[in-house]
This record gives structure tokens, sequence and C-alpha cells, in this order.
């Protein structure tokens, strides 16, 4: 376990937020703190993590699974599901 540094860009406006957090973290509870710090809205459909320019991070999976490491600049996007494609 590490501390890394990720910077979160949001879905719509492309509000950024710097935290320092633990790489065993999942997606899916890095979504959850999103939410409750009101850094996004609770969406029905969900939300994924991508990495710029890199890998999905899978909801069960870790960052560190995920190649979130640092020192690399660690970017992520926080994209709304959709049902689009089902």
């Amino acid at each position: 376990m590490a501390d890394i540094n990720v910077k979160f860009i949001h879905p719509t406006d492309g509000r950024e937020l710097t935290v320092t957090l633990d790489d065993s973290i999942t997606g899916q509870e890095a979504v959850a703190e999103l939410i409750s710090a009101s850094f996004i809205e609770p969406d029905s459909q969900g939300y994924s993590l991508a990495i710029k320019g890199g890998n999905q991070i899978r909801p069960n999976a870790t960052f560190s699974e995920s190649g979130v490491k640092e020192p690399d600049q660690n970017t992520i996007r926080v994209v709304p599901a959709t049902d689009a494609g089902n």
C-alpha cells in the first residue's frame, strides 16, 4: 500500500480535484468518495473511471492493479455510464 496523488476530471464541467489516496482503493470506492465529497452527483447509471491516455479502472480493481502509481502524473477522467449500445 502506498499513497498516490491523483487528479480527477469532472465529467461535465472539466473541474479538477487533486487528492492523495491509498493505491489499494478500488474504482467503486473512489466513485463513492467523489459522490460523498459532492464532486459528482449520484447517478442511477453510475460512473466509470479512466486513466487519461490509458486504461479504464474496473470497479473492483485497485488503483495499483490498474497501473496508477507514483511518480506518474495520474489524471483520472470520471465518465458517466450510459445504456448506449445495450
